[in-house]
């Protein structure tokens, strides 16, 4: 049988032509919660939880109103000149592009053909990781629902972020030290979940919201940078930063916690006015293309966290529809800095961007 070449030796339109193949396959497992659509709007999404999938629906519609500035006037190459690469946490990375954080599988993908949270979460990280990118890992009720993808996290070298559930600070701290223990390479907290059905004022799970203070006291524990995800305003980013956090993810939780939130997108110039420099700012919520990667970037983000899609090119192709989805980002965000007159990151600036319509 012939060896598949890797994603970064293959053209676009190759890898176009395989993810295609991988997206037909991923159908009979994600039916009927998803239908592995072409376009990623959640238009027709039932993995959303909320009533009417407002939230969701919002955060992709927001980006299609940004368009990016051509400018191909400059001094430039064959295309070899564009750098796309991060430093983040010690490690040097392709793109500043990262898969989400999936737990329980068989919960969220009833269909799966996943045996299990290990399995999917190696899929993922084997993935993002041959195409020069990294993943965050699960936590979740459920056996092994934290354990399993951490024990994936630690056979990765650390490489990747845990993002632990807003628990009691007992859970938390224990979780804290197992993550410690694994070597990873910083600590997500998911605090926004307080809001999903399982763990809002009637789930059965126990979650908690949390002061800047009590933030700040349980992760004193740890030496590692701390990262907190489901900051959706100015206010919410300068408690972080009061908290001790390193960065913050800006997220509604994809749309998963409320049906009426503005989306990520409508709050990011916001948010980097705010803080400044105090915070890495990751961002998540309808990303689907490295053109979006592009927008959030030049509107103030560090990094993008994309999520739904990765489940279905998980289940398509495990792996290799992972590493062909991301080199396909990472591409698009390339040839996106070369028809906008930048070389590296740091030319992504705000004027490179234009917004259509008033959000």
């Amino acid at each position: 049988m012939e060896a598949l070449r890797p994603a970064d030796r293959m053209n676009y339109r190759e890898v176009l032509q395989e993810l295609e193949g991988v997206m037909q396959n991923a159908r009979q497992y994600m039916m009927p919660k998803c239908r592995a659509c072409r376009i990623c709007n959640s238009q027709n999404c039932k993995m959303i939880p909320t009533e009417r999938s407002g939230s969701a629906i919002r955060n992709y519609d927001k980006l299609q109103q940004i368009r990016l500035v051509y400018d191909t006037i400059y001094e430039g190459g064959d295309g070899s000149e564009i750098d796309s690469s991060v430093e983040l946490f010690g490690h040097r990375f392709r793109a500043p592009i990262m898969s989400g954080a999936y737990g329980h599988v068989s919960s969220f993908n009833p269909s799966t053909h996943f045996s299990g949270d290990y399995d999917f979460t190696k899929a993922l990280l084997d993935g993002v990781m041959a195409a020069g990118c990294f993943g965050w890992t699960p936590d979740t009720m459920g056996e092994g629902a934290y354990t399993e993808p951490l024990r994936c996290l630690r056979e990765h070298g650390g490489v990747g972020i845990p993002a632990i559930k807003s628990w009691s600070p007992e859970i938390i701290r224990e979780k804290i030290r197992m993550a410690e223990d694994a070597g990873v390479m910083a600590v997500g907290h998911d605090i926004d979940c307080v809001g999903l059905a399982y763990l809002s004022v009637n789930g059965k799970g126990k979650t908690y919201p949390k002061s800047a203070q009590q933030l700040r006291e349980i992760f004193s524990i740890t030496k590692k940078p701390f990262i907190l995800k489901g900051i959706m305003s100015a206010r919410g980013a300068l408690k972080a930063v009061e908290a001790g956090a390193t960065g913050i993810v800006i997220s509604n939780h994809a749309g998963n916690t409320m049906d009426q939130s503005l989306s990520t997108i409508e709050v990011l110039e916001e948010i980097r006015n705010a803080v400044g420099d105090k915070l890495l700012l990751i961002i998540d919520g309808g990303f689907r293309h490295g053109e979006d990667v592009f927008k959030a970037l030049a509107l103030g983000a560090d990094a993008v966290l994309i999520g739904r899609p990765y489940i279905v090119v998980a289940e398509g192709g495990e792996a290799r529809g992972v590493e062909l989805y991301t080199q396909k980002l990472v591409w698009e965000l390339q040839n996106a800095m070369r028809m906008t007159g930048c070389r590296t990151l740091k030319d992504i600036t705000r004027d490179k961007v234009v917004v259509t319509k008033e959000f």
